[in-house]
C-alpha cells in the first residue's frame, strides 16, 4: 500500500484578506497552517481599504486574473456569509478630458466579460435615481462590479481556516527566519519560535522587512490614502461612484457612507512629511476637518448624505509594488519563502489564496502567476 504523502506545515505571515485567503484555501487543501499576525487581523491596509470588487485596469492579463477573483467571491459569498453587495460601479464626469480618458478605457474593454455600458444623463438618472451628477461630459456602468466589508470578510475567512485545522496567533511579530542548509527551519517570533516547512509572507508594507530577513530585497511604492467613514443612514444606493476629480464613495450594507476625494495626498508644504513617509495625523481635529470636507463633497452629489454625520477617519498605506503589479513566488535561490503582496488586495484575495495554495501543495507554477514574480525586480 503507498504511504500517503505529508503535506508540509506552512506558516503565513500577515493576518490580512490575502493572508486569510491564503490561509484557508491553503488548510481546505489539507495542509497545516499557522498564521502569525504582528497586530490584530484587518488592521492594516485591509482596514483602510475602500473594498471595490472591479476589473478596472488597462492590462489585459491582470484584468482577465481580476475578473477571475470575482468570480471566485460569487462563489464563496453565500457559503461563507461573506455579504457582499453586488450594485455595480459608475464612473461619471463633467470633464471633457477625463470623459475622453473614459471613453478610452470603455473601447478597450469592449465585448470582453469586464465590459462598460455608456450612459446618457437621463440614464444615470434611471439607474441612479438618489445620485445628483451635475453636468455629464461621459457616463459608464460595469454592472459586475461590488464592494464589501473587507474586515467582516477577512474574519469570515480566518474562521473558516480555523474549522479547518489552521491556527491564528496575534499579536505576534517576526523577528527572524531561521534557514539550515538553505531550508527553512523555524520562524522567531515575540512569541516563542514556530517550527515550519515553507512560509507564505502576506504583510502588506511589512512585506519588505520580512523579506530581508531571507536576504531578499523588494521595495514597495509610498502609497498612503484617506478615507472618511460616517455613521449609518438609510439605505440609498448600493453602487460604488467614481466620479470628477477623485470622487469616490460607497454605502456599506450597514448603511455607512464611505468614501475620498483624492487618490494622494496633494503635493503642497503641509502634505510633504506624509507624502514622504508613514505619519499619522497630528490630531483628531485635523482627521475630522478632512473626513467632513470629503463627506461634504459626497453629499454635493449624493443628496441623502447630507443627513450623514462624520465619525471617523482612517489614513491607510497601500502595499504598491512599484509596476502596480501583484508580487507571487517563491524568492529564487530560497524555494521555501514565498511572497504574495499586492495592491488591490481585497479584489485579487481569493484568486491569490487560490493560485499560492495551488503553487505551495501542487509542487506546480500556475501561468496566471507568471507575469508576476520577484524575479522582475533583480534581487
Amino acid at each position: 500500500m503507498l504511504a500517503q504523502r505529508r503535506l508540509p506545515h506552512i506558516a503565513v505571515i500577515g493576518g490580512g484578506i490575502v493572508g486569510a485567503s491564503v490561509a484557508m484555501h491553503l488548510a481546505q487543501a489539507g495542509a497545516s497552517v499557522t498564521l502569525l499576525e504582528k497586530t490584530a487581523p484587518a488592521k492594516g491596509a485591509t482596514e483602510k481599504s475602500f473594498a471595490w470588487l472591479n476589473t478596472y485596469n488597462p492590462d489585459a492579463h491582470y484584468r482577465a486574473m481580476r475578473l477571475q477573483s470575482l468570480l471566485a467571491y460569487r462563489s464563496l459569498d453565500i457559503p461563507l456569509q461573506l455579504g457582499i453587495t453586488w450594485g455595480g460601479y459608475l464612473n461619471w464626469t463633467d470633464s471633457d478630458s477625463e470623459g475622453a480618458a473614459l471613453r478610452s478605457f470603455a473601447a478597450s474593454v469592449s465585448g470582453t466579460p469586464a465590459a462598460w455600458r455608456a450612459l446618457s444623463t437621463a440614464e444615470v438618472a434611471q439607474l441612479s435615481p438618489y445620485l445628483v451628477p451635475g453636468a455629464v461630459a461621459a457616463a459608464y456602468f460595469s454592472a459586475i462590479d461590488g464592494h464589501l466589508d473587507p474586515v467582516w470578510v477577512t474574519w469570515r475567512l480566518l474562521d473558516r481556516a480555523r474549522l479547518l485545522g489552521a491556527r491564528l496567533v496575534f499579536p505576534c511579530e517576526v523577528t527572524g527566519l531561521d534557514f539550515h542548509d538553505r531550508r527553512l527551519a523555524g520562524i522567531a517570533t515575540t512569541q516563542g519560535r514556530f517550527a515550519t516547512d515553507r512560509v507564505v509572507v502576506a504583510a502588506g508594507v511589512d512585506t519588505p522587512r520580512i523579506l530581508s530577513m531571507a536576504g531578499a530585497t523588494l521595495r514597495l511604492q509610498h502609497a498612503p490614502g484617506i478615507l472618511t467613514h460616517s455613521l449609518p443612514i438609510p439605505e440609498a444606493t448600493k453602487m460604488v461612484y467614481d466620479g470628477p476629480r477623485g470622487i469616490e464613495f460607497k454605502q456599506m450594507a450597514n448603511g455607512r457612507i464611505v468614501g475620498t476625494d483624492a487618490p494622494a495626498p496633494p503635493d503642497t508644504a503641509v502634505h510633504k512629511q506624509i507624502r514622504d513617509h508613514p505619519v499619522d495625523f497630528p490630531d483628531d481635529s485635523v482627521r475630522s476637518l478632512h473626513g467632513t470636507r470629503v463627506l461634504g463633497r459626497i453629499a454635493a452629489y449624493l443628496p441623502a448624505a447630507k443627513s450623514a454625520v462624520f465619525d471617523y477617519l482612517t489614513l491607510g498605506f497601500r502595499p504598491m509594488p512599484l509596476d502596480g503589479f501583484p508580487v507571487a513566488g517563491a524568492l529564487p535561490g530560497t524555494p521555501d519563502v514565498y511572497v504574495a503582496v499586492t495592491h488591490s488586495g481585497v479584489t485579487l484575495a481569493p484568486i491569490l489564496g487560490r493560485y499560492v495554495s495551488q503553487e505551495i501543495l501542487g509542487e506546480r507554477l500556475v501561468d496566471w502567476l507568471a507575469p508576476y514574480r520577484p524575479t522582475r525586480f533583480g534581487s
